[in-house]
Parts: structure tokens; C-alpha cells; sequence
């Protein structure tokens, strides 16, 4: 989510930058104002002055040039930040899965070790989607049996569930876990 927005900003940056260049008068197009002026001068203009007309227009792309590559290379150390962002990003979504899978099992080995009847009573209270977590993750035997204790809508939405459980769509289970429960 963050990389996004971060990759959003950037490109609004570089669309800034673009829109700048386009609207901004270069110093070519500052000296093309002068065009229609020195187009009547260069006639009476002499080979020297030409040249010194040439230099300076030379001049002009040279430091458009510089002022692209400057903005080249701000542009790539933006780039490289957002991919340095990406990663921490990654790194932690991937941190927060392994710690959310952990929490899972633990959650699964407390509701297996209890009575049906006491698990029950505490997965009619738990959030729909940690339940189906737990659920996918259990025994069948010991998943039917809380199931069966549980109120009757909350134990059908989450068998519903578990039915149409697709293996790696936003779950933590393990696949021969979800595929067992299937």
C-alpha cells in the first residue's frame, strides 16, 4: 500500500516535471523569440557575428542538456528510493505473514486442546475471518466437533466458507491443511 502511493507521488513528480519542461520557455525558445529580429539581422549579419550567433544558440542546448541530466539523475535517485522503500515493504509483509501464521497454529493448538463445547463457545465470539484461519488449519474431527456446539448461522457461514476456500488467496494455511478441510 505504501509502495504505491510512494510510486504515485512519483509518477506525479515526473508528470510535474514533463508538464514544467513543456510550458517552461527553454533558452532556445527564449532566443527564439528574438528569432523573427535576428532572422532580418542575420542577413546583414557577418560571417563572424554567424558564428557567434551559432556558439550561443550552442551554448543554450548545452545547458538544456545539463538541466535534463540533472533532472535524470533526480529522477533515478527517486526511482532507486521507492525500490529501496519496495523492498522494506516487502521485507515487512513478509514478516507480518510468517508472524500471523505462528499466532495461527498457537491459536489452533489452544482451541484443539480445549472441550468442544468451551471452544465453541469462545469461536461464536471470535472474528468470522480468524475463525476460518483456525478452522482451516484444524483436524477434521476436532474442526466437526466445535463446529457442531457452535450457533447454527456462524457454523454454516463458516463451513460456507471453508468449502470455497481457494488455497493461497489470502490464507496462512498450509496447503495440505486447506486441502484436507476441502
Amino acid at each position: 500500500m505504501k509502495a504505491k502511493i510512494l510510486l504515485g507521488i512519483v509518477l506525479m513528480n515526473i508528470m510535474c516535471v514533463g508538464i514544467y519542461l513543456v510550458i517552461k520557455p527553454s533558452p532556445v525558445e527564449a532566443g527564439n523569440s528574438t528569432a523573427a529580429t535576428s532572422v532580418q539581422q542575420q542577413e546583414i549579419l557577418t560571417p563572424g557575428e554567424q558564428m557567434e550567433v551559432i556558439r550561443q544558440r550552442e551554448e543554450r542546448v548545452k545547458a538544456r542538456e545539463m538541466e535534463l541530466k540533472e533532472l535524470e539523475k533526480q529522477v533515478g535517485e527517486k526511482i532507486k528510493q521507492l525500490e529501496t522503500l519496495e523492498a522494506a515493504v516487502r521485507t515487512d509483509l513478509q514478516s507480518y505473514k510468517l508472524v500471523s501464521g505462528e499466532r495461527v497454529k498457537h491459536l489452533v493448538k489452544i482451541y484443539s486442546s480445549m472441550k468442544p463445547k468451551a471452544a465453541a463457545t469462545l469461536m461464536n465470539n471470535c472474528d468470522f475471518d480468524v475463525a476460518v484461519e483456525v478452522f482451516l488449519n484444524m483436524k477434521g474431527d476436532i474442526a466437526g466437533s466445535i463446529l457442531a456446539y457452535m450457533e447454527p448461522q456462524k457454523a454454516a457461514s463458516i463451513t460456507q466458507r471453508l468449502m470455497t476456500f481457494r488455497v493461497g488467496l489470502g490464507s496462512t494455511a498450509a496447503p495440505e491443511t486447506a486441502a484436507a478441510v476441502q
